[in-house]
């Protein structure tokens, strides 16, 4: 069978059984930024068909977050290329076993040729899975557990992303639904308007405002000791007496001396930044099974990571091209159609704003009933497989009916409905004219069913994600008092991570300085503030040697820890005057070799941000290179469409010419052989001599014959012209192929061009703030 052509931006889903039977689906990935829901019984292929979308996504390199309730997701790392029989081999288990009769080598031989058919025969190979263990690579958390990765969600309850706090509904959404999730946590249900939750927002609020962050173990202290006085205008204890507070803390601090809960304050940090992208910026996919975790930390951690990646969104800019896809493999319970529950408000506010940043949400649910389709009214494409009941199905019609945007009627959708059978789904989709049957395609992952814990220990064993490192250090030695310094001149420490013995300080100059960078061709306007520290020369600071100090200014110290020692500073350093001119040559300094960075692409005539890394510029760009490259093959379809008309009509003109020189033949063959019989028939049935008649017969015989033979010239020009506009066609088709294919590789963010200009800062724009004597410890 062929292979499915690999089109840009466009998803390979399946085939339709109705109304084209056999026509590949080719979903635009653009298409999901109004974002998908996808409903089914156990048993209808749902899964099936959330994981080939989710290996399409891969192939396009676009990252995924994926929430896993059930397991069934970690199937996604079960891409066997190699179609080895070694490589199913573990997933053998007894019901298998015991169903088939066979062993285990049997049946794992057996399972490896049935599943590589299986691909072959949906017009897929081995070549394919291929490209697919080389797109996105597939990462399995566990938070809260230990046989996946770990993901840390409480270890730092971090302030919200600058853009979250400037927007005031945004902040108090974020707000509330931290707290709701950490009394989730507690089996504390409330709403915004809630003591418990109320108090609790405020607390977050009052550190967050300051640019503080809590852990767990300060946020109980905080709980039982307010950091606030008032609530509104109400006295706290008014709002939240005493009594109370003490039991949340109590609750609180219960849950953090459990002997299990160590497990959610391990691993990397909940970040939906590092879950979308590695270091380098490169797409994968992040799935986070929650398999093993009880409804209220399931409940926890779905309203954190939708709270995390709506402040990772509003970093983003606008895009109309699909950058990210959440998958949620079962949403039942998380958008109920009255209950609140913490997760709808952020499910709601992703529903409502995602789609401006690019970020499509893919919703998949085997229970229809309990769903808020007034919320649903936002996803674009359905798809709805195989119904456990008339309820759901009714349930289904009426809420497509008053979600569809293009009228949907009652009567039409049952009819679909009946159409319905295992991988068979109604595909409606508010970007095309009409909805039609698909049948899903064969995923190239392993479909296992739900990965025990043994299952994920195993795939995640070598994920260098599991790495921890640590540093100590330990000084002993005598105490020895600093310098006197001139006035005006201050001394600093950096902070010292000893936990005890002699610490050894050696000086250093530092300098805060701003710096203002502008340049007008690429509309650059940037002011940078650094904390500069560099060695002391025989005489002087040497400002050749400087570098960013590890630390903020807030973060240094003004008394050393002790006990401790100093190493001398320069005879100079007592001078007043000595500090003027340093301040001088660090000016100068900068001014000659002080600059920043841009990349610019001259394809996109876009520039860096400064400050922006190479890969990070180029993950950015992705989204303008994908838009530009979107906006030209819509150019170069449109294009080529008019041709394609053109010759489509000339084709159909050629056909009819056949049809009718053939037509005409045939007639003219018909006469002539008539009338040559009948002449025929006269002469040797006739008594007398040919007449004048019956010659005249056989001559206007011979003149149709030579008209035959006209004709019969004239069916093969008419063929060959038919034959010639195919080929023009079938050039047509390969050239778009080809301009298909070069812009891809045009606007392929990993390889586009990219130039360094360098922005150098001006003496009027630097600003010496402060220049200090600083000592750093070195042991």
């Amino acid at each position: 069978m062929t292979a499915i052509p690999e089109n840009i931006g466009q998803f390979y889903l399946g085939t339709e059984t109705l109304p084209d039977a056999g026509t590949p689906v080719l979903y635009d990935a653009a298409d999901l930024t109004t974002h998908a829901v996808i409903i089914g019984m156990t048993g209808s292929g749902k899964t099936g068909l959330g994981i080939t979308l989710l290996e399409e996504a891969a192939l396009d390199g676009i990252p995924v977050i994926a929430i896993d309730p059930k397991g069934d997701l970690g199937n996604l790392a079960l891409n066997f290329p190699a179609r080895r029989a070694a490589d199913f081999a573990p997933y053998a288990d007894a019901a298998s076993l015991a169903q088939s009769g066979q062993t285990a080598d049997a049946w794992a031989a057996a399972t490896a040729q049935k599943w590589g058919e299986g691909i072959d025969a949906s017009q897929q190979s081995a070549a394919r899975q291929e490209a697919l263990a080389a797109a996105n690579p597939v990462h399995i958390y566990t938070p809260g557990g230990e046989h996946g990765l770990p993901l840390s969600l409480l270890a730092h309850l971090g302030a919200p992303d600058p853009a979250i706090q400037g927007e005031r509904e945004a902040y108090a959404d974020y707000l509330d639904s931290t707290a709701a999730a950490l009394l989730a946590l507690v089996g504390e249900a409330g709403d915004s308007t809630s003591p418990a939750q109320l108090y609790l927002a405020h607390i977050l609020k009052h550190h967050w405002d300051a640019g503080r962050d809590l852990d767990l173990a300060q946020l109980i202290s905080e709980i039982q000791n307010p950091p606030m006085a008032q609530i509104g205008v109400l006295p706290v204890a008014q709002v939240y007496p005493a009594k109370a507070r003490d039991k949340l803390a109590l609750a609180f601090n219960n849950l953090l001396a459990a002997p299990g809960f160590s497990a959610w304050l391990q691993g990397a940090p909940l970040d939906s930044q590092q879950l979308l992208y590695d270091a380098q910026n490169r797409a994968q996919t992040s799935i986070i099974n929650i398999a093993h975790l009880n409804d209220a930390e399931r409940m926890t951690l779905v309203t954190l990571l939708l709270g995390n990646l709506i402040a990772w969104m509003r970093r983003q800019s606008g895009s109309s091209t699909l950058r990210a896809i959440l998958y949620m493999d079962e949403l039942y319970g998380y958008l109920p159609p009255s209950a609140n529950p913490p997760s709808k408000k952020p499910l709601l506010t992703l529903l409502k704003q995602a789609r401006a940043y690019g970020l499509g949400l893919v919703l998949s649910t085997q229970n229809p009933v309990d769903l808020d389709y007034k919320a649903l009214a936002n996803a674009g494409t359905w798809f709805i497989g195989r119904m456990q009941t008339a309820q759901d199905r009714a349930r289904v019609a009426d809420g497509l009916t008053s979600a569809s945007a293009q009228g949907l009627d009652r009567a039409t959708l049952e009819t679909w409905f009946d159409h319905i059978d295992k991988r068979r789904f109604l595909l409606h989709n508010i970007h095309e004219a009409q909805p039609c049957i698909l049948q899903s395609r064969h995923a190239m992952s392993y479909l296992a069913g739900p990965l025990s814990r043994e299952h994920i220990r195993a795939i995640t064993a070598a994920d260098p994600r599991r790495a921890t490192a640590s540093i100590a250090a330990e000084n002993n030695g005598h105490d020895s008092p600093p310098p006197a310094l001139p006035a005006g001149i201050n001394r600093y420490y950096l902070p010292n991570e000893n936990s005890g013995g002699m610490t050894h300080y050696y000086p250093i100059a530092l300098a805060s300085v701003r710096l203002y960078y502008r340049d007008a061709k690429s509309n650059t306007r940037h002011e940078q503030t650094l904390l500069l520290q560099a060695p002391f020369g025989d005489s002087a600071p040497d400002w050749t040697q400087n570098q960013p100090a590890p630390v903020s200014t807030e973060q240094l110290q003004s008394a050393p820890h002790q006990p401790c020692q100093h190493h001398p500073v320069p005879a100079a350093a007592l001078d007043p005057a000595a500090w003027k001119n340093w301040e001088k040559t660090l000016a100068t300094h900068l001014r000659q070799h002080q600059s920043v960075v841009l990349y610019h692409s001259k394809t996109l005539d876009a520039y860096s941000n400064p400050g922006e890394d190479e890969a990070s510029f180029r993950n950015r760009l992705a989204t303008a290179a994908h838009e530009k490259r979107d906006a030209a093959i819509t150019a170069l379809r449109m294009k080529y469409a008019k041709q394609h008309t053109a010759l489509a009509k000339q084709q159909q003109t050629a056909q009819a010419a056949v049809e009718r020189e053939k037509s005409q033949s045939n007639q003219s063959l018909l006469q002539t052989g008539l009338a040559i019989g009948g002449a025929l028939l006269s002469a040797f049935t006739g008594r007398k001599a040919l007449s004048a008649t019956t010659i005249a017969k056989t001559q206007t015989a011979i003149k149709s014959a030579s008209k035959i033979q006209k004709e019969r010239q004239d069916i093969a020009a008419a063929n060959a012209r038919e034959t010639l506009v195919g080929e023009q066609i079938a050039q047509m088709e390969a050239a778009l192929a080809q301009e298909l294919q070069t812009l891809r590789e045009q606007y392929d963010p990993a390889t586009l061009p990219l130039e360094e200009k360098h922005i150098d800062v001006k003496a009027s724009d630097i600003t010496i703030e402060r220049l200090a004597l600083g000592y750093v410890p070195l042991g």
